[in-house]
C-alpha cells in the first residue's frame, strides 16, 4: 500500500456546514495544529478526488497524510483508528450502519476497451455475460473474431463491489478473470491488450483506452447529473464517529459550493456550485 504524505497551509475563514447521512446542519470547526496530521485513506478510484481536493483546500491550516488502498483495507484502517477519514466511491450497506459518512460526489462505473475494439455499445445483459465468460468471442457481440480478455478488480475493491451491485447481481465474474490490484492495473492491462475488457471510475479513465456506452448512454458527467447513465455510485467521506477538527473542517469545505466546484473537474457535484446550476 502506498503512501502520499500531503501538507498543505492555507489560511482563511470557513463557514461552511457539515451534511451527513447521521447528521444534518451541523457547524464546522477551525482545523487546528495540536489535532496532529489529518490521516485518510482513499480507496484508489477516489485518490484523484482527495488529492485534487486538499491540493486546493481553503478552510485554514492543514496536515494531511494520505493512504491509498483498496475499499476493505481502508475501512478496516477506520475501524482500527489508523485513520480519521476514508474517501470511497462505495460503501458497503454492512458497514453503513456502523460508521458515519457524508456525499460529497458522484462518479460512474465505466466499462473500458482497447481503443481499438470497434464495439462502442453494450447491453447490461451482454454485460453482464461478457464477465461471466459466457461470450467468448467479441465477433459474438459484432465485434472483430478475436477471444475476450476479461480484466476485474481484486475482493475487497470498492469499485468490484459497485461492479458487483450494479451488473453481476447474485452472478461471479469468470475465474479466469485477469486481477488487477488497482484502478492503475486494470487501465495499464486494458491498454496493453486489444481483447480485454475491464471497469474502472471514470475520473480515472484516460485515452489509454475506451469507455463503452451502457444501454446507448455514455458515460460522462453530464449523464450523471441528468441520470440516464445507469452505472451510477456516490462517493463518501467516512469517519468511525462524527468527525471534529480538521477532519470535520475538511470534510466541510468539500460539501460547499466552493469544494464541489473543485471536485466538479472530475467528479459530478451533489450540490450545486457557483458557476453550476
Amino acid at each position: 500500500m502506498t503512501s502520499f504524505p500531503k501538507r498543505i497551509v492555507v489560511w482563511a475563514a470557513l463557514s461552511s456546514t457539515l451534511i451527513g447521512c447521521s447528521v444534518r446542519g451541523v457547524p464546522s470547526t477551525a482545523p487546528s495544529d495540536a489535532d496532529g496530521p489529518l490521516r485518510i485513506a482513499a480507496t484508489t478510484s477516489a485518490l484523484p478526488l482527495v488529492l485534487e481536493a486538499i491540493s486546493t483546500y481553503e478552510g485554514g491550516a492543514l496536515n494531511v497524510e494520505v493512504r491509498t488502498g483498496n475499499y476493505r483495507q481502508a475501512i478496516t484502517m477506520l475501524l482500527a483508528g489508523e485513520v480519521q477519514l476514508v474517501v470511497t466511491t462505495h460503501l458497503d450497506a454492512a458497514d453503513a450502519v456502523r460508521v458515519w459518512a457524508a456525499p460529497v460526489a458522484q462518479d460512474a462505473v465505466t466499462l473500458v476497451v482497447h481503443p481499438s475494439n470497434p464495439i462502442e455499445d453494450i447491453s447490461l445483459s451482454n454485460a453482464r455475460r461478457l464477465f461471466q465468460g459466457q461470450i467468448g468471442s467479441w465477433a459474438e457481440l459484432e465485434g472483430s473474431d478475436l477471444p475476450v480478455t476479461v480484466v476485474s478488480r481484486e475482493d475487497g475493491s470498492g469499485i468490484r463491489s459497485q461492479f458487483d451491485q450494479l451488473v453481476m447481481g447474485t452472478r461471479a465474474t469468470t475465474g479466469v478473470a485477469i486481477t488487477a490490484a488497482s484502478t492503475e492495473g486494470v487501465l495499464r492491462q486494458v491498454a496493453g491488450d486489444p481483447n480485454a475488457v475491464g471497469y474502472a471510475s471514470l475520473s480515472s479513465v484516460d485515452r489509454s483506452v475506451r469507455a463503452l456506452a451502457v444501454e446507448g448512454v455514455l458515460p460522462s458527467l453530464r449523464t450523471l447529473s441528468d441520470n440516464t447513465y445507469p452505472l451510477r455510485s456516490t462517493v463518501f467521506v467516512v469517519a468511525a464517529a462524527e468527525p471534529q477538527g480538521q477532519a470535520r473542517a475538511l470534510t466541510a469545505w468539500m460539501q460547499s459550493p466552493e469544494g464541489q466546484a473543485v471536485i466538479s473537474a472530475l467528479f459530478q457535484p451533489v450540490v450545486a456550485t457557483p458557476d453550476g446550476p
